[in-house]
C-alpha cells in the first residue's frame, strides 16, 4: 500500500537533512520518496494521504544497549558502583525464571515504543529468543541475544553456555523471516568470562554471521581486576585475543586511554554510550569526544532498568551531552547534532543495521516518530534540533511507526491491550506477594 505522509517538519538525520515543509511517500513497509511537498512527485490514483499539522517527524530512535528481561525489579537496587550494586542484586537477578524475562520484556518494549524507540539491542543470560518475539509481537525492531559467563568466575547464577549459542540458533530459525528481529551472540564482560569463553563466543559469532556483544571498560575495579588477571588492561586483552573488529559491539567503554582509543578507531567496533547508567553506578564517564573525534560509530543506550529506572533515549541525548561539557569544561565537547546522530544513524551504524534503518531517506525502512513541538518564535532547523535534544522527551510522542505500520498513536500501543497486559502481571506478581 502507497500513502503519503504531507505538511510535516521532517528532520531526516542526515546531515542538515532538515525540511520544513515535507512529504513522505510510504510504500509498504518503506519509505519510497522523502523531500519538500512542492517537489513531491505525482502519485498514483488511490494513494492515501495524511496531513500531520506540521508536526516533527524523526528517524525512530535507537537503544543501542538494554536489559529488558529485567524490568519488573526496576528500583529495588538504586545505590552503590557497578560490583556494590550487582552484589546486592544478586540473590533476585540469579534466580529470574523465563517467563520473569518474558514479562520483564514486555514492560520494557511498552516504554520504549512510547518514547518514541523503535530499535533496541537487548542483552539476557537466559532465553535468548524471549525478547525478540515479545518484541516483533508488539511491533518493534530488535538486535537481541543472551551473553555468555565463566561459571568460574560468576558467583552468581547458573553456566549459559553452550546453551545460549543452542537458544539463539533456535530463535534464528523460529524466527526467519520476521523482518524486525535480528540475533548476536555475546559474551558478558572479560571479568565474567575466561579467555577460552570469550574467543569460543567469538568464533561461534563468526561462524554464523552475527555480530558479537560484550560488555567492557565499565568501571575503574574491572580494569584493575583484568590487569590483574591477565597484565593488561579489557580493551587490550580483547585486542590480543582477536575479538574487536567491525562486527564487535562494545558496551561503556569508559575507562580507556589514548592508545586503546586508537586501537579501538583501528578495529572498527562500535560503542553503545549509557550516560546515565554509568552515571547513576558511579562508573565514569567515557571519552566519547575523543572516540568521535577519532571516527568510532557511537550509539546511545539506556541500559536496563535496574541501572537507569527508565528506557528514554531523550534523555540521554540531554545528559550525554551535559555531562561532557560539565566535565571538560568545553561547551563544544558534545554538540546537540552529536548526540541527534548518535540517537538515530550512529546507533544504526553500531548495529550494523544502517543501510535498512537511522535515517529518513528512499530505500530505507519506514521506521519513524511523529513529535507534537512548537516554539514561541516559530519551528526552524536550529530551533527542532535544540528542543529534540535539551527539551523534548516522551510526552512529546505522538506516533510511531515500525516497518511503515503504526504501533503507537496518542497514548495507546495499537497491537497490544496495554492495560490488560500490567493487570496481568499485577495479578502474577504484586498479588501473588505475601502480606
Amino acid at each position: 500500500m502507497r500513502s503519503v505522509l504531507r505538511n510535516l517538519f521532517l528532520c531526516t538525520g542526515l546531515p542538515d537533512g532538515f525540511i520544513p515543509d515535507g512529504a513522505l511517500v510510504l510504500e509498504g513497509s518503506r519509505i519510497a520518496w522523502v523531500g519538500p511537498v512542492a517537489a513531491m512527485p505525482e502519485q498514483p490514483e488511490g494513494t492515501a494521504e495524511r496531513d500531520l499539522g506540521g508536526r516533527v517527524v524523526i528517524p525512530g530512535l535507537i537503544n543501542t544497549h538494554a536489559h529488558g528481561g529485567m524490568s519488573l525489579h526496576r528500583g529495588c537496587c538504586d545505590e552503590g558502583d557497578l560490583f556494590q550494586w550487582a552484589a546486592a542484586l544478586a540473590p533476585t537477578t540469579a534466580h529470574l525464571t523465563l517467563e520473569d524475562n518474558r514479562w520483564g520484556s514486555a514492560i520494557a518494549v511498552a516504554e520504549m515504543l512510547r518514547n518514541g524507540v523503535t530499535t533496541v539491542c537487548d542483552c539476557t543470560r537466559f532465553g535468548a529468543g524471549i525478547f525478540g518475539e515479545v518484541a516483533s509481537g508488539m511491533g518493534m525492531r530488535s538486535l537481541s541475544g543472551a551473553l555468555a559467563n565463566s561459571p568460574s568466575l560468576r558467583s552468581a547464577g547458573r553456566p549459559n553456555w553452550p546453551l545460549a549459542l543452542e537458544e539463539t540458533l533456535e530463535a534464528m530459525r523460529a524466527q526467519s523471516g520476521n523482518g524486525l528481529c535480528r540475533h548476536y551472540l555475546g559474551a558478558h564482560s572479560p571479568y565474567n568470562c575466561t579467555p577460552e569463553l570469550l574467543r569460543e563466543v567469538k568464533d561461534a559469532a563468526e561462524r554464523h554471521g552475527l555480530p558479537f556483544v560484550i560488555h567492557l571498560a565499565e568501571n575503574r575495579r574491572e580494569t584493575e581486576m583484568i590487569i590483574e588477571r591477565h597484565g593488561t588492561t579489557p580493551l587490550r586483552h580483547l585486542h590480543r585475543l582477536g575479538l574487536l573488529d567491525r562486527n564487535s559491539i562494545l558496551a561503556h567503554c569508559v575507562w580507556l586511554d589514548e592508545e586503546e582509543l586508537d586501537l579501538l578507531a583501528a578495529s572498527g567496533a562500535g560503542v553503545a554510550h549509557n550516560p546515565i547508567s554509568n552515571a547513576k553506578l558511579a562508573s565514569g564517564i567515557a571519552p566519547v569526544k575523543a572516540m568521535r573525534a577519532r571516527r568510532v560509530p557511537v550509539g546511545l543506550g539506556t541500559d536496563g532498568m535496574l541501572s537507569n529506572n527508565a528506557q528514554d533515549i531523550f534523555a540521554e541525548m540531554k545528559f550525554g551531552v551535559l555531562l561532557a561539557r560539565a566535565t571538560s569544561l568545553d561547551g563544544y565537547a558534545l554538540t546537540a547534532a552529536d548526540a541527534f546522530a548518535m540517537a538515530t544513524i550512529e546507533g544504526a551504524r553500531v548495529l550494523g543495521w544502517d543501510d535498512e534503518i537511522g535515517s529518513l531517506e528512499a530505500g530505507k525502512q519506514a521506521d519513524l516518530v511523529v513529535l507534537d513541538l512548537d516554539h514561541p518564535l516559530g519551528l526552524t532547523p536550529h530551533r527542532v534540533l535544540s528542543d529534540l535534544v535539551f527539551r523534548a522527551g516522551p510526552q512529546h510522542v505522538r506516533e510511531v511507526l515500525v516497518a511503515g505500520e503504526t504501533v503507537f498513536v496518542d497514548g495507546r500501543l495499537l497491537r497490544v491491550d496495554e492495560a490488560a497486559l500490567r493487570a496481568r502481571i499485577s495479578r502474577l506478581y504484586c498479588e501473588a506477594l505475601p502480606a
